[in-house]
């Protein structure tokens, strides 16, 4: 039984969610309080799987009490749930609220985001996943230029020109951030060569995974054919977030969603990078069996290691304070069909983007079309079997435009 406590000061507002969603969601055990002191208390009592708070309250608000749950039960998943729309007040959020909805939001929004974060909290205290990241010697860290950028990004008053010196400190991070917004993804008609005018375009989200991305590459120092692997890796990730976010594109998806999708394509793989650095030897086995039986890859590292890199990618980046829907797009990014969503969103396009990207680059290596391994079920579930033939020439000419780039 999931034990969800409701966090408003509106008593109206409660009375309508115990009556709505008692029968909604039988499975759950539901709480409320119209404040904080007393939902304090209540948590207590129980231990909250998840708790969805209002924003604006008298006295301790939501933030600050989401804040003090974040102490004192750092288990339970938290969600805001507010029509306070002031940027200031979203953005105190940010740290302990894993997500934010807005009011009103419909039952079926808030039932799913609550259903999403119950899964996402069950798969990252799996406890082979533990034992995995436990085993590494040194728990990678988030890279130095990543960890300037969360720190200059936290003052409201950091200018692009700040934000443009950090990464012009790191070359390999500048080559990447030009290289992407040279890329189909922005089918600019100049080429771009000024990083400022690169950070503009790219956003805040792109700007923090490429940091991450480039800096856990750059920090590997193991054999040679991993560190080729890894540098294919990385160019694919990217490859994938274009695609991704084109796709999303295409399908008019919320522009929040279709900001974020390239930095959701990189984080991706953020697992893989892991394993790479720490898992070297048994990555090679791996690889082999991938390569000899054709199987997944997140097959044969399950088989080997008893989590596979979507798990292990979206516990860091958990830890790192990445926010809930990017951390759960990640986990389930090779098996979206274990979610309950029924509309496309970020991670049906992530999903399809990975598989489409393999296929045609696969076709344009060899000439020769490889199996699908897209799930046609799921994509019925969506409503969005028709719509295969406009994605698959989006990766191709997205395929195409990465090998000019590359010659």
């Amino acid at each position: 039984m999931s034990v969800i406590l409701f966090v408003d000061d509106d008593k109206n507002i409660l009375d309508g969610l115990r009556r709505r969603l008692r029968s909604v969601r039988s499975g759950w055990e539901l709480h409320f309080a119209h404040d904080a002191e007393s939902a304090l208390a209540k948590a207590a009592e129980m231990e909250p799987d998840v708790v969805v708070s209002d924003m604006r309250m008298p006295g301790t608000d939501g933030a600050e009490l989401l804040t003090m749950m974040q102490e004192k039960h750092p288990h339970s998943a938290r969600i805001i749930l507010s029509g306070f729309a002031e940027e200031e007040a979203i953005l105190r959020t940010v740290g302990p609220a894993h997500q934010y909805l807005a009011k009103p939001c419909d039952d079926q929004m808030l039932v799913e985001t609550i259903e999403n974060a119950l899964d996402l909290r069950n798969l990252l205290t799996n406890p082979d996943l533990r034992a995995l990241v436990g085993g590494i010697d040194a728990l990678a860290s988030p890279p130095i230029t990543y960890t300037n950028l969360i720190k200059a990004l936290e003052n409201p008053l950091t200018s692009n020109e700040q934000l443009t010196a950090i990464v012009a400190s790191d070359i390999a991070l500048t080559a990447e951030i030009l290289k992407l917004t040279n890329s189909a993804y922005f089918a600019v008609s100049q080429k771009i060569t000024s990083v400022s005018q690169a950070i503009r375009m790219i956003g805040v989200d792109t700007l923090k995974a490429l940091a991450l991305f480039i800096g856990l590459f750059r920090s590997f120092d193991g054999p040679k054919p991993a560190v080729t692997r890894m540098m294919q890796l990385c160019k694919r990730s990217q490859q994938l977030g274009v695609v991704a976010t084109l796709i999303a594109e295409q399908e008019k998806l919320p522009k929040e969603v279709i900001s974020v999708m390239a930095a959701v394509g990189m984080l991706s793989h953020t697992g893989s990078l892991i394993l790479y650095a720490y898992r070297a030897n048994e990555m090679a086995e791996v690889i082999k069996r991938v390569e000899t039986e054709d199987i997944p890859i997140n097959v044969a590292e399950r088989d080997q290691f008893g989590a596979a890199h979507p798990e292990i990618g979206a516990y860091l980046l958990g830890l790192w304070g990445f926010p809930s829907a990017m951390v759960q797009t990640v986990a389930y990014h090779h098996r979206p069909q274990d979610t309950r969503h029924t509309e496309m969103n970020a991670l049906s396009a992530i999903y399809i983007a990975q598989h489409l990207a393999r296929e045609v680059a696969i076709e344009s290596r060899t000439g020769q079309a490889p199996e699908s391994r897209i799930d046609l079920e799921y994509l019925e579930r969506l409503g969005k079997a028709d719509r295969l033939p406009v994605w698959r020439e989006i990766a191709r000419v997205v395929e195409e435009k990465y090998r000019e780039m590359d010659t």
